[in-house]
């Protein structure tokens, strides 16, 4: 497997502003300011917004963020030099009249891999939104970096073949954090999983099978199950893409 590069950044809404109010302005109010962007960050492919549907993912809590910003590039050396150095702050800066500013960034750079799909996901997961949940997840204890993005490319993975055969999940995507690739800082997390469907009705029937139990287990082998994850329910949308 080949992996994409990506930087991605968490983000929660200002106290007191709505689910609505800050949807609007994180994709309506900043369209222009994103494609400024993209006209001068040559390296930046494509700009992902996901902003959460208000649902709670079952066996989650009320999320400590509301949306994720993804920046993807052909390399990580592009991702770097495009990233590093507060770069981006001039470009994707926040609007404390939206954005809570005042809790540390939790951002970092990452490589992903699509650990699987149905056959029809492509035309399954088109239009302006693509529903699925979002999830992190810090390697074990005893675990290097290295030793748990192989545990789960070479094993998890087949649990996850497991997963498109027999569950609504359209598809499955991978991200591992480079470690001290982001200007030396230590990553929030150490790995990210991201389940795309159809319907919150099959997010539901998902949650209800034997499938949680099967994955939890084997997570078991290479996650540290009790430290704190972020989960939630989120739409994705492409917001600018280059062509080619």
């Amino acid at each position: 497997m080949q992996p994409t590069y990506k930087y991605i950044r968490m983000i929660k809404r200002r106290p007191g502003s709505t689910l609505k109010q800050f949807r609007d302005y994180w994709l309506e109010g900043c369209a222009e300011r994103d494609k400024q962007a993209m006209d001068k960050a040559a390296a930046i492919r494509r700009i992902v917004k996901n902003v959460s549907t208000g649902e709670v993912a079952l066996g989650g809590t009320e999320p400590p963020f509301d949306a994720m910003l993804a920046l993807f590039f052909d390399s990580f050396a592009d991702a770097q030099a495009a990233c590093g150095g507060g770069k981006l702050s001039m470009l994707f800066g926040d609007d404390p009249n939206h954005v809570d500013t005042t809790i540390p960034t939790q951002e970092m750079i990452a490589d992903e891999y699509q650990m699987g799909q149905k056959p029809d996901a492509a035309s399954v997961l088109t239009g302006p939104r693509r529903l699925k949940i979002i999830r992190t997840v810090y390697r074990r204890n005893d675990l290097d970096p290295q030793r748990f993005k192989d545990y789960w490319l070479r094993n998890h993975a087949r649990l996850e073949d497991v997963v498109i055969r027999q569950s609504p999940v359209v598809r499955i995507v991978a991200t591992f954090a480079v470690p001290d690739g982001l200007d030396g800082k230590k990553p929030p997390f150490d790995g990210m999983v991201e389940l795309y469907f159809k319907s919150t009705d099959d997010i539901r029937a998902m949650f209800a099978s034997s499938i949680p139990a099967m994955m939890r287990e084997d997570e078991k082998n290479f996650v540290q199950m009790d430290a704190p994850a972020i989960r939630f329910v989120a739409d994705e949308s492409i917001v600018n893409e280059r062509a080619g």
